[in-house]
């Protein structure tokens, strides 16, 4: 297999090194920038200034992107396959610029890396395709020889070599298969943390979020503790980080009456009031799985949503699909149905637009967007954002 690393920064700071030893079958690894010649005998790597990636046969090689601002690039060399490291905003960064392209890499990624377990949680809401790098299991789970070294695997290394190996498989394993292992092992590890720490509220919670994700429903009774636990210690802002929950996990388990109550306690704005009037209508003329999906988007469950919505045909399915695209991330799936409906999003269309290098056409977009308000300046700004941070990043690659 090959591989293209495209980074954040130079060859000295590039942080997964490790993981790029335990690279199935490499045939080849390239990298996008600087490297002496030591540091390529010792990493038997070797450097691709990046006016050249385009000479490679992108279709056979895999991209490992992490930085966001290699978007463009990424999308333009149509590579064989995507790896997004999703990494959190540094602190030079802009972290709303940072954040949102970073969703949108996750989105085009064939498949999520990420050491920060918040984004791994946040990304598990979005997409299957995730694997958390990083654990907390002490004992190996397996043995590898690479480049005459010997390798004691973590469980996340494992299953980082099974889900990279997997994406070249002409019938490769469901994506679920290993996002599974890895949520079990969080799951136990969290739940054995809570007979440690009993008035811990956060562990309880988190133990809660991955058995929710598995489908357990005794998740119901660790987020029941750490709801009690919030409430003792006067956290009062918790009902809507907490009891809301209880309707995603009811909503899992089919009790629809039970979880569209549950929210209603927590509906507090008149939108989210007209949430719950719509729900209740639904429930009446037997069209669960709109009541189902409404309540995983509500509850940030945007991939739950999608896998309902996707097969359905009604315009309110599609209404509520392009909004679960939109917060995924997935923004061209989302225009492709607002051009059904003939109701495009042109800020979401002028991103997509520049993306793929088409800058008048971005332009274009951003000005309709601003509308006769002359509301198209942050907009472009943030354009001007983008290209700026794209240039740094080049810079900071190959100069360094």
């Amino acid at each position: 297999m090959k591989y293209l690393i495209l980074s954040r920064g130079s060859w000295e700071e590039y942080e997964y090194k490790r993981l790029l030893d335990l690279l199935p079958e490499r045939e080849e690894v390239c990298f996008a920038g600087r490297m002496t010649l030591e540091q390529q005998t010792n990493s038997q790597i070797k450097p691709v200034m990046i006016a050249d990636i385009h000479t490679l046969k992108a279709r056979e090689y895999t991209l490992l992107v992490s930085s966001p601002y290699w978007l463009p690039e990424v999308l333009s060399l149509q590579a064989g396959y995507i790896v997004a490291l999703l990494e959190r905003c540094p602190e030079e960064e802009n972290k709303v610029l940072w954040d949102k392209y970073s969703g949108l890499l996750g989105a085009k990624a064939d498949l999520v890396g990420t050491r920060s377990e918040r984004i791994y949680l946040e990304q598990s809401l979005c997409r299957e395709n995730v694997i958390y790098l990083d654990g907390d299991q002490q004992e190996s789970y397996g043995v590898v020889c690479q480049r005459e070294r010997i390798y004691f695997l973590t469980d996340y290394e494992v299953l980082w070599s099974k889900a990279i190996e997997n994406l070249w498989q002409e019938e490769p394993l469901l994506a679920t298969d290993w996002f599974r292992i890895q949520l079990q092992l969080r799951a136990d590890y969290y739940t054995s943390m809570c007979a440690k720490l009993p008035n811990q509220p956060v562990v309880h919670y988190l133990a809660a979020s991955y058995l929710y994700l598995l489908g357990d429903s005794t998740a119901n009774r660790y987020l029941a503790q750490s709801f009690e636990l919030m409430v003792l210690y006067e956290y009062l802002d918790c009902l809507i980080s907490h009891f809301r929950f209880f309707s995603a996990i009811e909503a899992k388990t089919g009790n629809l009456e039970t979880a569209v109550r549950q929210f209603a306690i927590t509906a507090f704005t008149a939108e989210e009031k007209q949430a719950v009037e719509r729900m209740e209508s639904w429930l009446h003329s037997g069209q669960d799985e709109l009541v189902r999906a409404e309540l995983f988007h509500r509850n940030e469950d945007e991939a739950a949503a999608v896998r309902i919505l996707s097969p359905l045909t009604s315009s309110e399915a599609k209404a509520l699909l392009v909004q679960n695209y939109v917060r995924t991330f997935q923004w061209e799936k989302a225009i492709e149905l607002q051009h059904e409906q003939e109701n495009v999003d042109e800020a979401m269309e002028g991103t997509i637009h520049l993306l793929y290098g088409r800058r008048h056409e971005a332009i274009r977009s951003f000005l309709n967007a601003g509308g006769q308000d002359n509301q198209a300046w942050p907009l472009l700004s943030e354009m001007a954002d983008l290209e700026e941070a794209v240039r740094r990043l080049r810079r900071r690659v190959e100069d360094e």
